[in-house]
């Protein structure tokens, strides 16, 4: 790495509290259709955008519900849960700050719809810190395939290895490390598999400390 010109965020976990609150959704719709929402199948959905989801529910309840109902009422307790926006994670706001004061670039690569993400952004006063915002349902593939990653970078015009990328789930890890990127991972609901935390450059336990990683990185 020449130097850090780029940060990648991803946002559920990462950015804002909101995987205990989806899982809690998963389970409160779960309810509608008899369905017992497990923690398995909500490993499976995370960092995952909403073709890949829609894809792991058909194979878990698929003849016992349908899914897109389920998902549609999913979304509805989710927002309403949400109604006066996500917590930010320790740390954000000292990261964002020292990124902007570094004049370094900052993104958002979201498995999220742009509808949601940019409502998080916006509601939690962030959304101007960031120069590109790229979510889910504007990507072919998902998570794990480093496509958001490297369409960001290409059009922030940065090589990946010049970029960190933040993650708190396993497909977004692999996802950064197939496209060569440097990413962190700071876990939120779900701790990685060892050769997960392999493809890491680095474990933290908040945003906060990857200032000091991008110091020691000068």
């Amino acid at each position: 790495m020449d130097k850090v010109e780029l940060v990648i965020f991803d946002m559920d976990g990462l950015i804002f509290d909101t995987e205990k609150l989806s899982y809690s959704s998963w389970i409160e719709a779960g309810k509608k259709f008899n369905i017992n929402f497990e923690l398995k199948t909500f490993h499976k959905l995370l960092g995952t955008n909403y073709e890949s989801c829609r894809n792991t529910l058909i194979s878990e309840y698929g003849d016992r519900v349908d899914v897109d109902e389920y998902m549609m009422e999913k979304r509805k307790i989710n927002l309403d849960l949400l109604i006066d926006g996500a917590e930010k994670k320790q740390g954000l706001d000292e990261l964002l700050e020292y990124l902007t004061n570094n004049n370094i670039k900052k993104a958002v690569a979201t498995s999220s719809n742009r509808e949601i993400a940019l409502g998080h952004l916006e509601k939690a006063n962030i959304l101007q810190y960031f120069d590109y915002v790229l979510c889910g349902d504007e990507v072919k593939k998902s998570k794990p395939n480093p496509e958001v990653f490297l369409n960001v970078a290409k059009k922030l015009e940065v090589n990946p290895r010049n970029c960190i990328v933040l993650e708190d789930s396993e497909a977004g890890v692999i996802a950064a490390s197939r496209g060569k990127f440097k990413v962190i991972i700071i876990p939120d609901m779900k701790e990685p598999e060892k050769e997960i935390e392999e493809l890491a450059y680095r474990k933290l336990n908040n945003l906060k400390e990857v200032i000091d990683v991008i110091e020691d990185l000068k």
